[in-house]
């Protein structure tokens, strides 16, 4: 059991702040991190049919009257599917007796929803640790079909099982530095997409490949103002190579795609999101429950590239 701190009038800060919580806890608050930047669909209660259309408009000799239609107007679909997700614990502010913060803890049978200490804190905590665990589902998350636990199917989980088959795959060899695997999948990229191109990497991966930089002199395409979006820019392009917290661990694979392929689901338009914190009399403690929904798909895998190493790249 954790303990609780306190500071003033939880009910008012949950009733006050309650929709910026529930915004941030669904959509992110951290700039430069991957939920902010995706492609929005809301009103996803638990599947929603993403429709979407390839519009090909055919040129023709206009030297001579006449119509003639040509071209076309493909409308295609595919299912996101969101998973309802929660966080809930409970706090015992007795476990301050004895701490510095003992002074907080009002040792009376008339306690309520406004005597919980620190509630501000801890649930500002709260909301930043699940955008942390979000960040990494969004990308691998796996559910017990694709041998994890999770509750949804992140995007690279997607690309490496259900979506494999359409996704332009890169076999990078063994030993091969990072400067040369990312330069694989830019070269592997479709010129459809290639202007607005992102390449997503572990921030280990990242990390080696400003080294890499560094060490062949091309830090003067540096990442001076970008820095603080986690983005450097790939020699010779305009493709940003994305430091991805969501991938952090995974040093084997390198994602590119653009953020408009890439749609993130949820409700926000319903009854699926909420927050409360509150004290219970039966059990005597504090207690948050914060419920909400969530999932991810690519509206076209086969704008999807996904380098693999034989190897850990680094």
């Amino acid at each position: 059991m954790a303990s609780g701190y306190t500071v003033s009038a939880l009910t008012d800060y949950v009733k006050t702040n309650q929709d910026v919580l529930i915004k941030n806890v669904v959509l992110g608050e951290v700039k430069g991190d991957t939920i902010p930047a995706l492609r929005k669909q809301f009103g996803v209660k638990t599947k929603e049919r993403l429709n979407y259309l390839d519009v090909d408009p055919s040129i023709q000799d206009g030297s001579n009257c006449g119509f003639n239609p040509s071209g076309s107007t493909v409308f295609s679909e595919r299912d996101i599917e969101t998973a309802q997700l929660k966080a809930q614990d409970q706090y015992c502010d007795k476990d301050l007796l004895g701490k510095y913060a003992e002074y907080l803890v009002k040792i009376n049978a008339q306690k309520d929803g406004s005597d919980m200490p620190f509630e501000r804190e801890i649930l500002d905590e709260v909301v930043g640790k699940i955008n942390e665990k979000m960040e990494k589902l969004v990308w691998q998350g796996a559910t017990t079909a694709h041998s994890g636990t999770d509750l949804i199917d992140g995007f690279l989980t997607q690309a490496l099982n259900s979506d494999s088959a359409s996704t332009v795959n890169v076999a990078i060899a063994s030993g091969a530095s990072v400067y040369n695997a990312i330069k694989s999948v830019v070269m592997a990229i479709p010129e459809q997409i290639i202007d607005n191109a992102t390449i997503f990497v572990a921030p280990a991966i990242y990390r080696a490949f400003v080294q890499e930089m560094v060490e062949k002199n091309y830090i003067h395409f540096g990442p001076d103002g970008k820095i603080e979006n986690r983005d450097i820019t790939f020699p010779g392009t305009d493709i940003q190579v994305h430091k991805t917290l969501g991938l952090t661990g995974d040093k084997k694979h390198i994602y590119a795609s653009v953020y408009a392929n890439m749609v993130y689901g949820a409700d926000l338009e319903g009854d699926n999101e909420k927050v409360r914190f509150w004290y219970d009399d039966n059990s005597e403690l504090f207690k948050y429950s914060i419920h909400w929904n969530s999932g991810v798909k690519t509206l076209y895998p086969d704008m999807v590239v996904l380098g693999t190493g034989a190897a850990d790249l680094v």
